[in-house]
């Protein structure tokens, strides 16, 4: 079967043996688990063996793009992969703005890249359509994000795509990252350790190919109706402007606009330009200039206290190093908790922690070069704990399977709200992450009445619908009575939402289309349903859409199950139930650690999971057509 939007091969790199494989992408593996992440996480339960160490060459890493990556449907450059992560220890998952990787990489031909085994030496991978080689990288190992792309361009040319590691993914800092194009970010929970305990620096991709779409009249129709929609929405100038600023007011707009800004740039096929191209202006770090994902990421550190030149140039380090903003700060908070009571003392550190950039750059080469007590720091908040032992797990952040929970009302990032975000930090698989699925309840806070509309362009079922919003929204006078719980006076069951977002994120994920709010509110289930078909020639409908992707969350859930992962994991931080606490969503009512626990209830109920131990039943996997998986758990004794 010939299938549109796909590029219908699969790429399998094997490291140690210096080998180069190619097979087609199945069709029937491509209908049940769409593409994208989807395929991604079929291929990790197929081939990560249980148990393996996340850094030996036994891990696998795998790359994939979606469907209607390449071609011209708005913000459709998503680029995933899925590996064991070493932060944690789960089959994890991340996802990035393709920049050109993605459809580069889609354009020479391939939708999924395979990579197992350890190569001899530094290697990087070079995809040129059918050009595919694993090249020497001696030169390219012990430098940085920017001047590995740099170099790479300067050699290759552009167009090209580039996903690469710095220093910390070679030298096994657990919370390495790759970056995508020098902007975007890889892999939060390790993925650039991977890469680095293979000795695979860089991959630089481009293509010539193109990409076909089955029904091209129809798919051409539906892109431009929805570029229409896009080009009429009243903010569309502001997101083009400010990015993510306009809904993460972090920093005054005069300050990015007239000392940073220096260009928007964006990822191939997107309309609105989110991520920045900065340049401090003025001052010790005047003409420092930044690619970033988002000019908000940049400045976080301003939230430490440092002047937001400081900031940037904290950040350009650590980018450049490829290491977790979120996990380097968390982990230089965790030990200045530890000194303050003197469980690590001058005896462990070699200086002083401060917050300024001078101290913090210290620190961060520490931390990438594993130097001194930089390599107990390397290990995560785990490896700190590992270390200390309990009498230090009292004083740990917030944690969600092994990483900082950095929304909350204690995170990094101060948010009182509890919404499918936070309590999706817990529930996922791989740990706390940016993607929130895209449900209204990310930050931005609207009334009841406003969110039918986006459980439609989720996809939602209406019998769903009264289980989240079990009662009319007034509430006119059972609240003021006291005749009803807390729990019904929200309005709300963030528990039961939650699943759904998480189905909507993979749909998205899936197909290629970016999850940031500013792309996925212009798209909806059914939309996406009728892209999908016109671009495959798969006829599928938005009821089917969803069901794959459930099939997905499911398998990836199964996949961790498999690795001993359960409900005992998915642990609420107890430091989220001291003052301050969070509050409901819209009723202000106040989130004690009971009320958190019925919305894990009600999140495994919604997914028709074992609520005692959070995983999905026999019943369950054999509905989604995962018989083979139910067998495997059972031989197991898990099921």
């Amino acid at each position: 079967m010939e299938m549109g939007g796909y590029a219908g091969n699969v790429l399998h790199i094997d490291l140690t043996k210096s080998k180069v494989e190619r097979e087609p992408l199945g069709p029937e593996l491509a209908k049940s688990f769409v593409g994208g992440f989807g395929v991604n996480v079929k291929f990790a339960y197929d081939l990560i063996k249980p148990e393996i160490d996340p850094l030996s060459q036994e891990n696998v890493i795998i790359i994939g793009v979606g469907p209607l990556v390449g071609t011209i449907a708005p913000g459709s450059s998503r680029v995933f992969v899925v590996a064991k992560f070493p932060i944690n220890n789960t089959i994890g998952w991340a996802g990035a703005g393709g920049m050109s990787f993605g459809c580069m990489f889609k354009n020479a031909g391939y939708d999924h890249v395979i990579v197992k085994g350890r190569a001899a030496r530094p290697v990087f991978l070079k995809i040129f359509d059918d050009d595919v080689e694993i090249c020497d990288a001696e030169g390219l190992w012990g430098r940085g994000i920017e001047k590995t792309c740099d170099e790479l361009w300067k050699k290759f040319g552009r167009p090209a795509g580039i996903v690469s590691i710095g220093q910390a993914g070679e030298n096994l800092v657990k919370f390495a990252m790759a970056y995508i194009d020098k902007t975007s970010t890889l892999g939060r929970g390790g993925f650039g350790a991977v890469m680095g305990s293979k000795n695979l620096k860089a991959i630089i991709a481009r293509g010539t190919k193109g990409v076909r779409v089955s029904d091209s009249r129809k798919f051409m129709r539906l892109c431009n109706e929805l570029i229409e929609r896009i080009k009429d929405y009243p903010r569309l100038k502001e997101w083009q402007e400010l990015g993510l600023m306009v809904s993460l007011p972090f920093l005054p707009r005069e300050l990015y606009l007239e000392k940073l800004k220096k260009d928007r740039i964006s990822c191939t096929s997107c309309p609105i330009g989110d991520k920045d191209v900065i340049q401090i202006k003025e001052g010790e770090f005047k003409g420092l200039t930044k690619h970033t994902s988002s000019v908000v990421n940049t400045v976080m550190p301003m939230l430490w206290g440092l002047p937001y030149d400081e900031a940037v140039k904290c950040i350009a380090l650590l980018d450049d190093y490829g290491m977790d903003m979120f996990e380097f700060f968390a982990v230089l908070d965790f030990v200045n908790r530890l000194c303050d009571h003197e469980i690590v003392t001058g005896e462990h550190l070699e200086s002083k922690i401060e917050y300024n950039i001078k101290s913090l750059a210290e620190w961060a080469k520490k931390i990438a070069y594993r130097e001194g007590f930089g390599d107990v720091l390397a290990g995560g908040l785990r490896g700190i704990i590992e270390m200390f032992g309990k009498q230090s797990e009292k004083f740990a952040p917030p944690m969600a399977k092994g990483l900082i929970a950095y929304v909350g009302p204690k995170g990094p990032v101060t948010w009182e709200r509890f919404g499918t975000m936070e309590l999706h930090q817990i529930l996922s698989p791989r740990g706390s992450h940016v993607a929130s699925g895209g449900s209204p309840t990310y930050f931005s806070v609207r009334p009841l009445e406003d969110f039918t509309t986006h459980f439609d362009r989720m996809g939602i079922p209406e019998y769903a619908v009264k289980r989240i919003l079990p009662e009319p929204h007034d509430w006119p006078w059972a609240v003021q009575t006291g005749l009803v719980s807390p729990e019904e006076k929200m309005g709300l069951n963030v528990g039961r939402l939650t699943r759904y977002s998480e189905d909507w994120f993979t749909a998205l994920a899936s197909l290629g289309v970016c999850g940031r709010a500013q792309i996925n509110r212009f798209y909806y289930a059914k939309l996406l349903a009728e892209l999908y078909s016109a671009a495959t020639g798969i006829e599928v409908d938005k009821k089917e859409l969803m069901r794959r992707a459930e099939r997905v969350w499911n398998l990836l859930k199964a996949t961790n199950v498999r690795e001993g992962f359960s409900r005992k994991d998915d642990k609420l931080p107890e430091s989220w139930f001291e003052k301050p606490r969070f509050m409901d969503y819209t009723r202000k009512v106040e989130i004690t650690k009971e009320i958190a626990n019925k919305f894990l209830d009600d999140y495994y109920k919604e997914r028709g999971w074992d609520v005692k131990k959070g995983i999905p039943t026999r019943e369950k996997l054999l509905d989604l057509g995962l018989k083979n998986v139910a067998e495997d758990l059972e031989k197991l004794g898990i099921l």
